[in-house]
Protein backbone atom coordinates (compact mmCIF):
# COMPACT_ATOMS: atom_id res chain seq x y z
CA UNK A 1 0.00 0.00 0.00
CA UNK A 2 1.13 3.30 -0.88
CA UNK A 3 2.53 5.53 2.12
CA UNK A 4 -0.09 8.17 0.55
CA UNK A 5 -3.01 5.86 1.32
CA UNK A 6 -1.59 5.06 4.91
CA UNK A 7 -1.68 8.92 5.30
CA UNK A 8 -4.84 9.12 3.86
CA UNK A 9 -6.40 6.67 6.47
CA UNK A 10 -4.46 7.74 9.26
CA UNK A 11 -6.24 11.02 8.65
CA UNK A 12 -9.62 10.09 8.33
CA UNK A 13 -10.07 7.40 10.79
CA UNK A 14 -6.84 7.24 13.49
CA UNK A 15 -6.98 10.52 14.22
CA UNK A 16 -10.67 11.55 14.58
CA UNK A 17 -10.39 8.25 17.07
CA UNK A 18 -7.54 9.98 19.06
CA UNK A 19 -8.98 13.17 18.90
CA UNK A 20 -12.16 11.23 20.76
CA UNK A 21 -10.48 9.48 23.15
CA UNK A 22 -8.49 12.52 24.46
CA UNK A 23 -11.48 14.31 24.50
CA UNK A 24 -12.85 11.97 26.37
CA UNK A 25 -9.87 11.07 28.79
CA UNK A 26 -9.88 14.37 29.71
CA UNK A 27 -13.77 14.76 30.25
CA UNK A 28 -13.17 11.95 32.81
CA UNK A 29 -9.94 12.95 34.33
CA UNK A 30 -12.04 16.31 34.98
CA UNK A 31 -14.95 14.58 36.63
CA UNK A 32 -13.01 12.71 38.88
CA UNK A 33 -10.89 16.11 40.12
CA UNK A 34 -14.79 17.40 40.10
CA UNK A 35 -15.85 14.82 42.07
CA UNK A 36 -13.16 15.05 44.49
CA UNK A 37 -13.22 18.57 44.85
CA UNK A 38 -17.03 17.96 45.71
CA UNK A 39 -16.03 15.48 48.31
CA UNK A 40 -13.85 17.30 49.87
CA UNK A 41 -15.79 20.98 49.78
CA UNK A 42 -18.88 18.29 51.97
CA UNK A 43 -16.76 16.90 54.49
CA UNK A 44 -15.52 20.11 55.25
CA UNK A 45 -18.80 21.32 55.91
CA UNK A 46 -20.01 18.26 57.70
CA UNK A 47 -16.63 18.46 60.23
CA UNK A 48 -17.83 22.38 60.73
CA UNK A 49 -21.45 21.40 61.65
CA UNK A 50 -19.85 18.51 63.62
CA UNK A 51 -17.78 21.29 65.18
CA UNK A 52 -20.82 23.88 66.05
CA UNK A 53 -23.01 21.20 67.88
CA UNK A 54 -19.80 19.84 69.99
CA UNK A 55 -19.02 23.70 71.09
CA UNK A 56 -22.46 24.41 71.93
CA UNK A 57 -23.59 20.96 73.30
CA UNK A 58 -20.54 21.04 75.57
CA UNK A 59 -20.83 24.63 76.78
CA UNK A 60 -24.24 24.51 77.24
CA UNK A 61 -25.97 23.53 80.77
CA UNK A 62 -28.93 22.37 78.80
CA UNK A 63 -27.29 20.18 76.55
CA UNK A 64 -28.99 17.12 77.64
CA UNK A 65 -32.46 18.25 77.24
CA UNK A 66 -34.52 17.95 73.96
CA UNK A 67 -35.23 21.04 73.17
CA UNK A 68 -31.63 21.97 73.85
CA UNK A 69 -30.75 19.71 71.74
CA UNK A 70 -32.50 20.51 68.82
CA UNK A 71 -31.54 23.98 69.29
CA UNK A 72 -27.72 23.33 68.94
CA UNK A 73 -28.71 20.79 65.73
CA UNK A 74 -30.47 23.55 63.98
CA UNK A 75 -27.12 25.80 65.05
CA UNK A 76 -25.31 22.96 63.73
CA UNK A 77 -27.63 22.80 60.32
CA UNK A 78 -26.86 26.36 59.67
CA UNK A 79 -23.42 26.44 60.07
CA UNK A 80 -23.35 23.24 57.39
CA UNK A 81 -24.95 25.43 54.75
CA UNK A 82 -23.45 28.33 55.42
CA UNK A 83 -20.00 26.32 54.84
CA UNK A 84 -21.44 24.61 51.71
CA UNK A 85 -22.36 27.98 50.15
CA UNK A 86 -19.29 29.61 51.20
CA UNK A 87 -17.38 26.55 49.62
CA UNK A 88 -19.56 26.48 46.42
CA UNK A 89 -20.04 30.40 45.87
CA UNK A 90 -17.38 30.12 43.08
CA UNK A 91 -19.59 27.56 41.24
CA UNK A 92 -22.49 29.63 41.64
CA UNK A 93 -24.44 28.14 43.72
CA UNK A 94 -26.18 29.81 47.22
CA UNK A 95 -27.63 28.58 49.91
CA UNK A 96 -30.97 28.20 48.73
CA UNK A 97 -30.06 26.48 45.57
CA UNK A 98 -27.97 24.32 47.44
CA UNK A 99 -30.90 23.01 49.67
CA UNK A 100 -32.58 21.73 46.19
CA UNK A 101 -29.09 19.09 46.18
CA UNK A 102 -29.37 18.25 49.82
CA UNK A 103 -32.12 15.50 50.46
CA UNK A 104 -31.30 15.28 53.98
CA UNK A 105 -28.94 15.20 56.89
CA UNK A 106 -29.04 13.05 59.88
CA UNK A 107 -28.08 13.08 63.11
CA UNK A 108 -27.82 9.99 64.70
CA UNK A 109 -27.89 9.84 68.54
CA UNK A 110 -27.88 7.74 71.34
CA UNK A 111 -31.16 5.88 71.47
CA UNK A 112 -32.67 7.75 68.05
CA UNK A 113 -31.80 9.95 65.05
CA UNK A 114 -32.97 13.34 63.49
CA UNK A 115 -33.24 14.10 60.18
CA UNK A 116 -33.24 17.45 58.52
CA UNK A 117 -35.24 17.68 55.17
CA UNK A 118 -38.12 19.24 53.24
CA UNK A 119 -41.58 18.67 54.44
CA UNK A 120 -44.94 20.35 53.36
CA UNK A 121 -46.27 22.47 55.86
CA UNK A 122 -50.13 22.41 56.73
CA UNK A 123 -52.27 23.91 58.78
CA UNK A 124 -55.61 22.70 60.68
CA UNK A 125 -59.13 25.00 59.93
CA UNK A 126 -58.62 26.63 63.36
CA UNK A 127 -55.12 27.98 62.45
CA UNK A 128 -55.77 28.61 58.79
CA UNK A 129 -58.56 31.08 60.10
CA UNK A 130 -56.64 33.05 62.74
CA UNK A 131 -53.65 32.82 61.36
CA UNK A 132 -53.85 32.70 57.81
CA UNK A 133 -52.46 36.23 56.89
CA UNK A 134 -50.55 36.95 60.04
CA UNK A 135 -47.11 34.11 59.52
CA UNK A 136 -43.80 34.12 57.65
CA UNK A 137 -44.73 30.80 55.88
CA UNK A 138 -47.97 29.83 54.18
CA UNK A 139 -50.52 26.75 54.27
CA UNK A 140 -49.24 23.79 51.83
CA UNK A 141 -45.78 25.83 51.49
CA UNK A 142 -42.20 23.42 51.43
CA UNK A 143 -40.14 23.92 54.26
CA UNK A 144 -36.99 22.91 55.88
CA UNK A 145 -36.60 21.57 59.02
CA UNK A 146 -35.87 18.79 61.68
CA UNK A 147 -38.57 15.92 61.20
CA UNK A 148 -39.68 14.57 64.37
CA UNK A 149 -37.13 11.87 66.67
CA UNK A 150 -37.13 8.53 65.84
CA UNK A 151 -36.13 5.75 68.44
CA UNK A 152 -34.09 2.66 67.22
CA UNK A 153 -37.05 0.37 68.11
CA UNK A 154 -38.48 -2.74 67.23
CA UNK A 155 -41.81 -4.37 67.65
CA UNK A 156 -42.46 -8.11 69.22
CA UNK A 157 -45.68 -9.97 69.57
CA UNK A 158 -46.50 -13.69 70.64
CA UNK A 159 -49.85 -14.38 71.14
CA UNK A 160 -50.47 -15.17 75.06
CA UNK A 161 -46.68 -14.36 75.93
CA UNK A 162 -46.07 -10.54 74.83
CA UNK A 163 -46.94 -7.82 72.89
CA UNK A 164 -43.61 -5.08 73.73
CA UNK A 165 -41.44 -2.52 72.37
CA UNK A 166 -37.70 -2.58 72.87
CA UNK A 167 -35.75 0.80 72.16
CA UNK A 168 -32.28 0.01 71.44
CA UNK A 169 -29.12 2.49 71.74
CA UNK A 170 -25.62 2.76 70.87
CA UNK A 171 -24.39 0.47 73.49
CA UNK A 172 -26.53 -1.98 75.90
CA UNK A 173 -28.94 0.03 76.96
CA UNK A 174 -32.23 -0.92 76.46
CA UNK A 175 -36.23 0.16 77.01
CA UNK A 176 -39.03 -2.22 77.38
CA UNK A 177 -42.25 -1.01 76.78
CA UNK A 178 -45.81 -3.04 76.54
CA UNK A 179 -47.33 -5.61 78.08
CA UNK A 180 -46.74 -9.23 79.28
CA UNK A 181 -48.74 -12.37 80.55
CA UNK A 182 -48.13 -13.28 84.18
CA UNK A 183 -50.23 -15.83 85.59
CA UNK A 184 -52.69 -15.34 82.52
CA UNK A 185 -53.33 -11.93 83.33
CA UNK A 186 -52.13 -9.19 81.22
CA UNK A 187 -49.13 -7.18 82.80
CA UNK A 188 -48.20 -3.80 81.51
CA UNK A 189 -44.66 -3.32 81.64
CA UNK A 190 -42.08 -0.19 80.99
CA UNK A 191 -38.50 -1.58 82.08
CA UNK A 192 -35.15 0.28 81.20
CA UNK A 193 -31.34 -0.39 82.01
CA UNK A 194 -28.30 -2.02 80.20
CA UNK A 195 -27.54 -5.53 79.62
CA UNK A 196 -24.84 -6.59 81.29
CA UNK A 197 -22.94 -10.00 81.88
CA UNK A 198 -22.93 -10.92 85.49
CA UNK A 199 -21.57 -14.00 86.71
CA UNK A 200 -23.94 -16.72 88.53
CA UNK A 201 -22.03 -16.27 91.64
CA UNK A 202 -22.55 -12.54 91.73
CA UNK A 203 -24.85 -11.03 94.36
CA UNK A 204 -27.03 -8.44 93.83
CA UNK A 205 -29.52 -7.19 96.51
CA UNK A 206 -31.86 -3.36 96.81
CA UNK A 207 -28.33 -2.02 98.44
CA UNK A 208 -25.43 -3.77 96.96
CA UNK A 209 -24.22 -5.01 93.98
CA UNK A 210 -20.65 -7.31 92.66
CA UNK A 211 -20.27 -7.36 88.93
CA UNK A 212 -17.84 -10.14 87.77
CA UNK A 213 -16.74 -11.06 90.65
CA UNK A 214 -15.68 -7.36 91.71
CA UNK A 215 -17.62 -5.70 95.00
CA UNK A 216 -19.01 -2.31 93.91
CA UNK A 217 -18.70 0.07 96.86
CA UNK A 218 -19.81 3.82 97.08
CA UNK A 219 -17.38 5.99 95.93
CA UNK A 220 -16.02 9.18 98.13
CA UNK A 221 -17.34 12.51 96.64
CA UNK A 222 -15.50 13.29 93.30
CA UNK A 223 -14.31 16.81 92.78
CA UNK A 224 -14.35 19.22 89.53
CA UNK A 225 -13.48 22.75 88.46
CA UNK A 226 -16.22 24.82 87.39
CA UNK A 227 -17.01 28.69 86.40
CA UNK A 228 -20.26 30.41 87.97
CA UNK A 229 -21.81 33.42 89.30
CA UNK A 230 -23.14 32.78 92.86
CA UNK A 231 -26.20 34.21 94.13
CA UNK A 232 -24.62 37.80 94.49
CA UNK A 233 -23.52 38.03 91.03
CA UNK A 234 -19.74 37.18 91.86
CA UNK A 235 -17.54 35.22 89.13
CA UNK A 236 -16.14 32.25 91.00
CA UNK A 237 -13.64 29.60 90.02
CA UNK A 238 -13.52 26.68 92.23
CA UNK A 239 -12.88 23.23 93.05
CA UNK A 240 -16.08 21.74 94.73
CA UNK A 241 -17.16 18.33 94.84
CA UNK A 242 -20.08 17.08 92.54
CA UNK A 243 -22.69 14.44 91.76
CA UNK A 244 -24.30 13.79 88.76
CA UNK A 245 -28.07 12.92 88.43
CA UNK A 246 -29.94 12.55 85.07
CA UNK A 247 -27.67 15.08 83.36
CA UNK A 248 -27.58 17.61 85.94
CA UNK A 249 -24.02 18.26 88.05
CA UNK A 250 -25.19 19.36 91.86
CA UNK A 251 -22.22 21.05 93.65
CA UNK A 252 -21.90 21.58 96.99
CA UNK A 253 -19.60 23.92 99.17
CA UNK A 254 -19.81 21.39 102.07
CA UNK A 255 -23.36 23.05 103.45
CA UNK A 256 -25.83 23.94 100.25
CA UNK A 257 -25.94 21.86 97.03
CA UNK A 258 -27.03 23.75 93.73
CA UNK A 259 -26.40 23.67 90.47
CA UNK A 260 -25.64 25.66 87.60
CA UNK A 261 -27.40 26.66 84.48
CA UNK A 262 -25.92 29.39 81.80
CA UNK A 263 -23.22 29.72 84.18
CA UNK A 264 -26.00 31.13 87.28
CA UNK A 265 -26.43 29.19 90.82
CA UNK A 266 -29.48 27.42 91.15
CA UNK A 267 -29.89 26.51 94.62
CA UNK A 268 -31.30 22.70 95.27
CA UNK A 269 -33.19 20.31 97.67
CA UNK A 270 -33.50 17.13 95.83
CA UNK A 271 -30.07 15.79 96.56
CA UNK A 272 -27.97 16.15 99.88
CA UNK A 273 -24.49 16.98 100.64
CA UNK A 274 -24.57 12.80 101.90
CA UNK A 275 -25.81 11.64 98.59
CA UNK A 276 -22.38 13.53 97.15
CA UNK A 277 -20.46 12.55 99.43
CA UNK A 278 -21.11 8.91 99.54
CA UNK A 279 -22.11 8.61 95.77
CA UNK A 280 -23.84 5.42 94.69
CA UNK A 281 -24.16 5.73 91.16
CA UNK A 282 -22.44 2.93 90.12
CA UNK A 283 -23.67 0.54 92.57
CA UNK A 284 -27.53 1.61 91.54
CA UNK A 285 -26.16 1.21 87.79
CA UNK A 286 -25.28 -2.19 88.70
CA UNK A 287 -28.57 -3.15 90.53
CA UNK A 288 -30.82 -1.79 87.48
CA UNK A 289 -29.32 -3.73 85.28
CA UNK A 290 -29.73 -6.97 87.64
CA UNK A 291 -33.36 -6.25 87.91
CA UNK A 292 -34.03 -5.41 84.25
CA UNK A 293 -31.70 -8.91 83.59
CA UNK A 294 -34.17 -11.04 85.65
CA UNK A 295 -37.35 -9.35 84.45
CA UNK A 296 -36.33 -10.73 80.47
CA UNK A 297 -35.26 -14.24 81.78
CA UNK A 298 -38.79 -14.50 83.95
CA UNK A 299 -41.23 -13.05 80.93
CA UNK A 300 -38.18 -12.55 77.35
CA UNK A 301 -36.53 -15.49 77.85
CA UNK A 302 -37.46 -16.60 74.91
CA UNK A 303 -37.54 -13.74 72.29
CA UNK A 304 -36.80 -13.98 69.11
CA UNK A 305 -36.33 -12.40 66.00
CA UNK A 306 -39.27 -14.90 64.59
CA UNK A 307 -41.28 -12.57 66.68
CA UNK A 308 -40.97 -8.93 64.99
CA UNK A 309 -44.16 -7.50 63.94
CA UNK A 310 -43.95 -6.44 60.37
CA UNK A 311 -40.82 -8.04 59.22
CA UNK A 312 -40.58 -8.33 55.26
CA UNK A 313 -37.94 -10.34 54.38
CA UNK A 314 -34.21 -10.69 55.63
CA UNK A 315 -33.59 -7.12 57.14
CA UNK A 316 -33.17 -8.89 60.44
CA UNK A 317 -29.99 -11.44 60.96
CA UNK A 318 -31.84 -14.85 61.82
CA UNK A 319 -30.06 -14.68 65.96
CA UNK A 320 -32.73 -16.94 67.34
CA UNK A 321 -33.33 -15.93 70.97
CA UNK A 322 -32.18 -12.71 71.98
CA UNK A 323 -31.25 -13.15 75.10
CA UNK A 324 -29.25 -16.17 75.30
CA UNK A 325 -26.18 -16.16 76.51
CA UNK A 326 -26.23 -13.80 79.38
CA UNK A 327 -22.23 -13.99 80.54
CA UNK A 328 -20.99 -12.66 77.10
CA UNK A 329 -24.23 -10.74 76.57
CA UNK A 330 -21.74 -7.61 76.44
CA UNK A 331 -19.97 -9.15 73.62
CA UNK A 332 -19.43 -7.60 70.40
CA UNK A 333 -20.33 -10.91 68.43
CA UNK A 334 -23.35 -11.62 71.00
CA UNK A 335 -27.08 -12.28 69.08
CA UNK A 336 -27.88 -9.41 71.24
CA UNK A 337 -25.44 -7.11 70.13
CA UNK A 338 -25.84 -8.41 66.19
CA UNK A 339 -29.75 -7.53 66.71
CA UNK A 340 -29.18 -4.24 67.88
CA UNK A 341 -27.06 -3.44 64.82
CA UNK A 342 -29.32 -4.59 62.72
CA UNK A 343 -32.15 -2.84 64.55
CA UNK A 344 -30.54 0.14 64.26
CA UNK A 345 -29.45 0.15 60.69
CA UNK A 346 -32.74 -0.73 59.35
CA UNK A 347 -34.79 2.47 61.07
CA UNK A 348 -32.54 4.05 59.61
CA UNK A 349 -32.03 2.79 56.45
CA UNK A 350 -35.77 2.48 55.97
CA UNK A 351 -36.88 6.16 57.17
CA UNK A 352 -33.99 7.75 55.00
CA UNK A 353 -34.95 6.15 51.82
CA UNK A 354 -38.31 7.24 52.18
CA UNK A 355 -37.16 11.06 53.08
CA UNK A 356 -34.74 10.77 50.17
CA UNK A 357 -37.51 9.42 47.67
CA UNK A 358 -40.16 12.05 48.74
CA UNK A 359 -37.66 14.85 47.96
CA UNK A 360 -38.15 14.53 44.33
CA UNK A 361 -41.67 16.00 45.15
CA UNK A 362 -39.77 19.13 46.42
CA UNK A 363 -36.44 19.54 44.44
CA UNK A 364 -36.85 22.14 42.14
CA UNK A 365 -34.22 20.27 39.57
CA UNK A 366 -34.89 17.25 37.52
CA UNK A 367 -32.41 14.43 39.14
CA UNK A 368 -33.72 11.51 40.52
CA UNK A 369 -32.72 11.21 44.13
CA UNK A 370 -31.89 8.10 45.84
CA UNK A 371 -30.42 6.77 49.39
CA UNK A 372 -26.54 5.52 48.29
CA UNK A 373 -25.83 2.16 49.81
CA UNK A 374 -23.79 2.79 53.26
CA UNK A 375 -20.28 0.74 53.17
CA UNK A 376 -19.83 -1.51 56.15
CA UNK A 377 -17.10 0.63 57.26
CA UNK A 378 -19.60 3.48 57.41
CA UNK A 379 -22.27 1.45 59.37
CA UNK A 380 -19.02 0.92 61.95
CA UNK A 381 -18.72 4.13 62.18
CA UNK A 382 -22.52 5.35 62.96
CA UNK A 383 -22.46 2.67 65.15
CA UNK A 384 -19.63 3.90 67.06
CA UNK A 385 -20.82 7.06 68.43
CA UNK A 386 -23.03 9.73 67.70
CA UNK A 387 -22.22 10.86 63.88
CA UNK A 388 -23.49 13.33 61.45
CA UNK A 389 -24.63 12.06 58.02
CA UNK A 390 -24.85 14.23 54.84
CA UNK A 391 -25.58 14.09 51.66
CA UNK A 392 -25.31 15.98 48.33
CA UNK A 393 -26.68 14.69 45.05
CA UNK A 394 -28.01 15.66 41.55
CA UNK A 395 -25.57 17.97 40.75
CA UNK A 396 -23.91 17.83 37.15
CA UNK A 397 -19.98 17.51 37.00
CA UNK A 398 -19.48 16.42 33.44
CA UNK A 399 -19.42 13.22 32.70
CA UNK A 400 -21.89 12.05 35.52
CA UNK A 401 -24.43 13.25 38.25
CA UNK A 402 -22.49 13.72 41.47
CA UNK A 403 -24.15 11.59 44.73
CA UNK A 404 -21.96 11.73 47.32
CA UNK A 405 -22.24 11.72 50.95
CA UNK A 406 -20.04 12.36 53.93
CA UNK A 407 -20.21 10.51 57.55
CA UNK A 408 -18.56 12.35 60.52
CA UNK A 409 -18.30 11.23 64.13
CA UNK A 410 -18.63 13.00 67.73
CA UNK A 411 -16.70 11.89 69.92
CA UNK A 412 -16.98 14.70 72.07
CA UNK A 413 -20.48 14.60 73.57
CA UNK A 414 -22.02 13.93 77.12
CA UNK A 415 -24.25 12.05 75.39
CA UNK A 416 -22.77 8.63 75.71
CA UNK A 417 -20.28 6.75 77.40
CA UNK A 418 -18.90 3.67 75.90
CA UNK A 419 -16.31 1.39 77.10
CA UNK A 420 -13.05 3.53 76.06
CA UNK A 421 -14.72 6.53 77.14
CA UNK A 422 -13.48 5.96 80.91
CA UNK A 423 -9.70 7.32 81.35
CA UNK A 424 -7.53 6.64 84.46
CA UNK A 425 -5.99 8.99 86.34
CA UNK A 426 -2.97 8.21 88.51
CA UNK A 427 -3.24 10.55 91.32
CA UNK A 428 0.91 10.58 92.58
CA UNK A 429 1.78 11.81 88.54
CA UNK A 430 -1.87 13.65 87.91
CA UNK A 431 -1.41 11.81 84.27
CA UNK A 432 -4.53 10.58 82.58
CA UNK A 433 -3.76 7.16 80.91
CA UNK A 434 -6.27 4.36 79.03
CA UNK A 435 -6.69 1.32 80.81
CA UNK A 436 -4.92 -0.61 77.73
CA UNK A 437 -1.75 0.92 78.98
CA UNK A 438 1.26 -1.54 80.00
CA UNK A 439 2.11 -1.17 83.72
CA UNK A 440 -1.34 0.00 85.64
CA UNK A 441 -1.58 -3.01 87.41
CA UNK A 442 -0.75 -2.99 91.07
CA UNK A 443 -1.33 0.86 91.50
CA UNK A 444 -3.60 0.22 94.54
CA UNK A 445 -5.68 3.15 95.64
CA UNK A 446 -3.72 5.54 93.62
CA UNK A 447 -6.06 5.49 90.61
CA UNK A 448 -9.41 7.01 90.12
CA UNK A 449 -11.64 6.60 86.63
CA UNK A 450 -12.19 10.25 85.09
CA UNK A 451 -14.58 10.51 81.79
CA UNK A 452 -12.74 11.55 78.91
CA UNK A 453 -15.16 14.25 78.42
CA UNK A 454 -14.12 15.55 81.45
CA UNK A 455 -10.73 16.74 80.66
CA UNK A 456 -12.22 18.81 77.72
CA UNK A 457 -11.74 22.61 77.88
CA UNK A 458 -14.88 24.32 78.62
CA UNK A 459 -15.60 28.57 78.61
CA UNK A 460 -17.69 31.36 80.25
CA UNK A 461 -17.86 34.77 80.21
CA UNK A 462 -16.49 36.30 83.41
CA UNK A 463 -18.16 39.81 84.88
CA UNK A 464 -15.82 41.95 82.56
CA UNK A 465 -17.37 40.43 79.32
CA UNK A 466 -14.03 38.16 78.80
CA UNK A 467 -14.10 34.39 77.75
CA UNK A 468 -12.84 32.33 80.51
CA UNK A 469 -11.83 28.71 80.26
CA UNK A 470 -11.48 25.70 82.54
CA UNK A 471 -10.69 22.29 82.61
CA UNK A 472 -13.74 20.21 85.14
CA UNK A 473 -11.68 17.09 85.37
CA UNK A 474 -9.87 17.43 88.40
CA UNK A 475 -6.73 17.94 89.06
CA UNK A 476 -6.90 20.22 85.74
CA UNK A 477 -3.31 20.52 85.74
CA UNK A 478 -3.54 16.98 84.54
CA UNK A 479 -1.46 15.72 81.44
CA UNK A 480 -2.27 12.78 78.96
CA UNK A 481 -0.33 9.99 78.83
CA UNK A 482 1.96 10.01 75.86
CA UNK A 483 2.83 6.03 75.46
CA UNK A 484 -1.32 5.48 75.54
CA UNK A 485 -3.13 8.45 74.53
CA UNK A 486 -1.02 10.46 72.13
CA UNK A 487 1.27 8.29 70.76
CA UNK A 488 -0.46 5.26 71.71
CA UNK A 489 2.46 2.87 71.44
CA UNK A 490 2.78 1.61 74.83
CA UNK A 491 -0.47 -0.70 74.77
CA UNK A 492 -1.20 -4.01 76.14
CA UNK A 493 -3.95 -4.85 74.30
CA UNK A 494 -4.44 -7.25 71.69
CA UNK A 495 -5.07 -5.61 67.90
CA UNK A 496 -7.87 -8.18 67.67
CA UNK A 497 -8.93 -8.73 71.26
CA UNK A 498 -11.92 -6.69 72.39
CA UNK A 499 -11.41 -4.12 75.39
CA UNK A 500 -13.78 -6.27 77.47
CA UNK A 501 -12.01 -9.27 77.19
CA UNK A 502 -8.89 -7.43 77.86
CA UNK A 503 -10.14 -5.93 80.75
CA UNK A 504 -11.46 -9.05 82.13
CA UNK A 505 -8.14 -10.63 81.25
CA UNK A 506 -5.36 -8.56 81.97
CA UNK A 507 -6.28 -6.23 84.94
CA UNK A 508 -5.67 -6.95 88.54
CA UNK A 509 -9.53 -6.56 90.60
CA UNK A 510 -8.57 -3.51 91.85
CA UNK A 511 -8.09 -2.05 88.04
CA UNK A 512 -11.00 -3.60 87.10
CA UNK A 513 -13.32 -2.01 90.29
CA UNK A 514 -12.08 1.41 89.35
CA UNK A 515 -13.17 1.17 85.76
CA UNK A 516 -16.26 -1.18 86.64
CA UNK A 517 -17.25 1.81 88.97
CA UNK A 518 -16.28 4.73 86.36
CA UNK A 519 -18.17 3.59 84.07
CA UNK A 520 -21.22 2.41 85.70
CA UNK A 521 -21.24 5.89 87.85
CA UNK A 522 -21.13 7.97 84.44
CA UNK A 523 -23.64 5.56 82.60
CA UNK A 524 -26.23 6.25 85.33
CA UNK A 525 -25.56 9.76 86.13
CA UNK A 526 -26.45 10.54 82.31
CA UNK A 527 -29.62 12.04 81.24
CA UNK A 528 -32.16 9.18 79.81
CA UNK A 529 -35.62 10.03 78.75
CA UNK A 530 -37.59 7.28 80.27
CA UNK A 531 -40.59 6.14 77.88
CA UNK A 532 -43.86 5.07 80.59
CA UNK A 533 -47.45 3.63 79.62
Amino acid sequence: MKIQSLAIIFLIIILPISLVLTSYIQTRIDTIGLQATYDSKLNDATYDALKAYQINSLNSDTSDYTNSKMRDIKASVNTFFNTMSSGFSTLGYTKETLQNFVPALVYTMYDGYYIYSPYRNTWDAETNDTHGTDTSYSNGENLYGLKPYVYYSCRYQKVGRYDIVINYSLDNYIQIQGYVYDNGKIKTVSRSGHLLGFYDSDVVTSTTAMYRGINITPEAALTENICYYDTNGNFRNENLKYIKKNGTKYYTDGSKVFSVLNGKVIMQNNVSVSEINSNRNAINYYIEAYELQQFIKRYLGDLSTDDIVNKTGNEYYNAGKIFDDWRNIESETSKFNTHRIDVIKNSIVRNLSIVISNFNNYSGVTTNFQMPKLTDEDWDKIMKNISIITFLQGINIGGKVYNGYSIITNTKNEDIVMPDSIYILTKNDNTFHKITEKGLNSQGDNILGIYDINIERRNIENSKGELMYYYPAFPSNGTLSYGSIVSQDNIAKLPNQTLNDYINNNCDDNLKKVYYTALARERYGLYRQKLKI
